[in-house]
């Protein structure tokens, strides 16, 4: 596609693939494991039926559905709102436990920043032993 318009995120993201879908099916593979909406402090897979639904989510899923394994299951997450209180500061990340807390540690351990944040050694040396099995 020709067009792009810097200042529009969803004409370049959301119109422009769409129309890539119509003209040219045969280009585009949809893949459900693609993303986990997050809203509300509750992740939600697309690929699970009823997925919008609040009576199901991460923390409780549809029955007979497998739990959702957030490092193998999907792609990618994303957050609408609000943001999760755990990625508000380092600080609150590391006293934090859970889905979110989870995810925010493997990024900043595998990106190799926890050497940029303003924590303990010991508490460093803690979240790699315990929650990355050194």
């Amino acid at each position: 596609m020709k067009w792009f318009r810097a200042d529009d995120f969803s004409w370049n993201g959301i119109r422009q693939p769409y129309r890539v879908i119509e003209r040219h099916p045969h280009l585009v593979h949809i893949d459900p494991h693609l993303q986990v909406i997050c809203f509300e402090g509750h992740c939600h897979p697309t690929w699970w039926p009823n997925f919008h639904s609040m009576n199901y989510s991460h923390a409780k899923p549809p029955p007979g559905v497998a739990a959702l394994d957030w490092r193998r299951d999907a792609f990618a997450f994303h957050f609408t709102w609000p943001v999760p209180p755990e990625f508000r500061t380092p600080a609150a990340l590391f006293n934090a436990t859970g889905l979110y807390a989870e995810m925010g540690q493997m990024i900043l351990r595998a990106s190799d920043m926890l050497k940029h944040l303003n924590i303990s050694p010991k508490r460093s040396a803690v979240l790699s032993a315990e929650r990355w099995g050194k």
